[in-house]
Order: structure tokens, then sequence, then C-alpha cells
């Protein structure tokens, strides 16, 4: 029988280059209240006379996190940094159960944080593959507000 994943069970962390905190550091993002991975396809279409059918094109994947502004949090600074100097960041998708991930290069499209009165100031992400993933198993898992 199949278990079924929670969403806290998966969770994505970010990379931190060692020009920033000294030592290569993969940190998860405080309070990270959800994400997601998308991957799509563009097709090609054959139309002749001989042959009908598609194929794969362009194949596209894209990474979404959101969660709620904590004070401290080095994520929030280093992506803000990330976007501004126009750099790539390494982001992690992470089963906690088994620590297997897998990660690559994005670029950061967006980076939003909403203030709402009487709310949590939160954030949201968007970001674009740019290369391929490497798949991993992780020792530990990093560390960051549960």
């Amino acid at each position: 029988m199949a278990i079924e994943f929670r969403g806290e069970e998966l969770l994505f962390a970010v990379a931190i280059p060692p020009e920033t905190t000294g030592s290569d550091t993969i940190v998860r993002p405080f309070n990270q209240t959800g994400g997601t991975k998308t991957i799509t396809a563009d097709a090609i279409d054959l139309d002749t006379k001989d042959k009908t059918g598609s194929d794969y094109g362009k194949v596209t994947e894209e990474v979404s996190l959101e969660g709620v502004l904590s004070e401290g949090d080095p994520f929030i600074d280093f992506i803000k940094g990330a976007i501004r100097n126009k750099e790539l960041v390494k982001i992690y998708e992470i089963n906690t159960r088994t620590k297997e991930a897998e990660h690559g290069m994005y670029m950061i499209s967006s980076f939003e944080k909403s203030f709402g009165n009487g709310d949590f100031a939160t954030y949201s992400l968007s970001g674009t593959l740019n290369g391929s993933v490497t798949e991993e198993t992780l020792v530990t898992i990093p560390t960051g507000a549960v």
C-alpha cells in the first residue's frame, strides 16, 4: 500500500555560497508555508501525408516558494541580492523521509513581499531552471524554522 506525502515532508532549501556565509550553506527558508514545482513541455506537431503525431519541444521547469517573513532569516536578504545582481540560485527540493534531494540553478524571475494590515508579512518567489537538475542524498536536513 502506498503511503501519501504530507506537505511538510517535502521542502525547498537554498544554497548560500561561501562569499556570503564563509562556507557553502544549505538553508531552509524560515516559516515556509508552501511550494510548487512545475515541469512543462511544448509540443512539436508533425502532420504529413505519411505520418501524424507530436513530440517534445522545449521543456521548462519552474519552482515557486512562499512563506512568512521572519526576522533573522538569511534566505530573504540572499534572494534579494541574487535577483538584484542577476545571479542564479541553487534551489533544492528535499524529501524529508528519505533525505533524497534534487537541485538545480534557477533564475529568480520574481520575488514579492506582501504586508497586509493585521496579517503576517509574507513572501513569494518564482524561478526558472537554467540547465539540468542533479540528484543526491543529503546527510542531514537543512536547518530552518519548522
